[in-house]
Formats: C-alpha cells, structure tokens, sequence
C-alpha cells in the first residue's frame, strides 16, 4: 500500500501541477481537496494506487483534468462534464453575469423565455435560474447532441432548476412548434462553435474535447450567422416582441459578426463586453428593446 505523499510527489510525473495531482486524488478516492491536504499520511489500497497513476498519465497526455474528474466548477456550481461535452470556462461567466444583471434590472414583468442555443453542460441556464428565480420566466435549452442533453438534464435535475430540453439544430425546434407567439420578451444565449480548423490545430489544450461543440466553417461564424437568420425571420412574424441576443466569440470575430447584425438588423443595437483579459469575447444585440 502507498501513501497520498507518496502519490503526489511521484517523480514520474512533477510536471503535473500539484492542485490537479490533488483533484486528481480526491476524485479517486471520493474525497475533497481538502481532505487529501489533511491527511497526506493515509494509505491508498493497490487498485486505487493504479487509478491514480493512470489518470496521471492520461493528463500526462493532454486529457483535460474536468475530463478526469468528470466535473467542473463554473458561477460557483460543480458541472458534470464529459467526452461528449465542451468543458466550460471562466470567460462564459461573463454572459451569464450580462443576462442575470438585464432580467435583474427590467421593470416588467412580461412574459418572458429564455433559450439558450448549443447548451452543451446546461451551465449557462442553470446558473442563471440558481442565481435568479422570476416567475414570469420560461427556459428552453436546446442542443443538436442528445447526449449532451443527457448531461445537462443531469445537471439541471442536481440543481433544482426548471428547463425544458430540446434536441435540434439551434432555433428549429422552437420555430416548428411556433413557440415564441407566446412570449413578448425572448432572451437567446449562445456558446456556439467559433473556431476555426486551424485555431483547433493550433491549440492542444483543446485536442481531446468535441470537434462539432468547438469548430464552425466560414471564419468559425457560420453558426452564428445561421442563428441571426432564425431570429431575423422569427422577429418578422412577431414585429412587436423583443429580443436580446447574447452570443459568445472569438476576439478577431467582433468587426466581422458586428457588420453581419447591422446587416440583418438595421434597428438592432450592438454591444461588445470584454473577457478578464480585456479581449472582446461577447457580442449583445437588442431589437425592439424594452
């Protein structure tokens, strides 16, 4: 039998940051971070010894450590993750930060549906729904994956949040059922695929999660602008509703996908918010805004 110690200061692998080694025991061993700090000394039986130095070496390899754990902490909620699954990140908690601060701020209280488009884990809508409850809201979370549903249907049922889940190809399911006569105000939130192939190649972190949550033809936009046109035929019907569009890119895209709304929305209302490193990284446009 080995100690933690000895695991986490194996010599095979002190390339491995102490914190995922850490991660990587508690995951193993069913035990918080701060349980494996606390007690260092405790002996790991042979089977779980394996475990660890498996999935050290399979980090050794590039597997992103949420892959390993099967989780991921994002707006303070643990997501579950996996293959089938783009891991979220810290940059994606400035939308949901934009989207609860507007519903927050609104002096109405008109019926109002929330979607959110390619939800991969559901944390965009789940976080919004934990940190704010209105009544007169509705929540639709719709992906082209079923089996990213199945993990976002997981998370949903583990934070107690109400969303109807959907499969389809971004605004299809609803326009089929012409849901949005029902609602004045609608709120789309998208993470979609904007990267490119070569940016895809050229990042190995990024290797080992879902090529269609990542990559997207034409300049990594053509999902977006695909969705614009949805919204764009949708607005037709209902000239008299609202809508906010929130849509997280790459930096380099915002003059290309800023030109492409003016385009489409000759009343639409542009606003470009900024990453923790000060990058553009979210695109908000408003039509017919409340």
């Amino acid at each position: 039998m080995t100690h933690i110690h000895t695991l986490l200061s194996h010599p095979r692998f002190k390339h491995i940051p102490m914190s995922e080694k850490e991660l990587i025991l508690g995951f193993v061993i069913h035990k918080p971070k701060e349980y494996v700090l606390a007690h260092k000394d405790k002996r790991l039986s042979i089977w779980k010894q394996i475990k660890v130095l498996s999935a050290y070496k399979k980090r050794s390899a590039g597997l992103p450590i949420a892959y390993l754990t099967g989780t991921k902490e994002f707006y303070g909620l643990d997501f579950l993750v996996n293959k089938h699954t783009l891991i979220p990140r810290p940059d994606t908690e400035i939308l949901v930060e934009a989207v609860i601060h507007d519903i927050q701020t609104q002096k109405n209280t008109l019926p109002t549906l929330v979607v959110d488009i390619g939800t991969g884990t559901g944390c965009i809508p789940i976080s919004i729904l934990h940190a704010i409850s209105p009544t007169h809201i509705s929540t639709i979370a719709i992906d082209i994956s079923k089996k990213s549903l199945r993990v976002a249907e997981q998370n949903a049922a583990t934070h107690k949040t109400p969303i109807t889940f959907l499969q389809g190809d971004l605004l299809t399911p609803l326009i089929e059922q012409d849901i949005f006569a029902s609602y004045e105000h609608i709120i789309i939130t998208a993470n979609l695929p904007y990267l490119t192939e070569k940016q895809l190649k050229e990042e190995p972190s990024i290797q080992h999660e879902p090529r269609q949550a990542l990559v997207a033809d034409d300049e990594g936009l053509a999902l977006y602008k695909k969705l614009l046109r949805h919204i764009a035929g949708e607005q037709k019907k209902y000239p008299i509703h609202s809508w906010s569009i929130y849509m997280e890119i790459d930096p380099e895209q915002t003059e290309h996908l800023s030109a492409y709304v003016k385009n489409l929305f000759q009343d639409g209302v542009i606003e470009i918010k900024k990453d923790l490193a000060g990058r553009n990284r979210m695109v908000h446009v408003t039509l017919n805004a409340l």
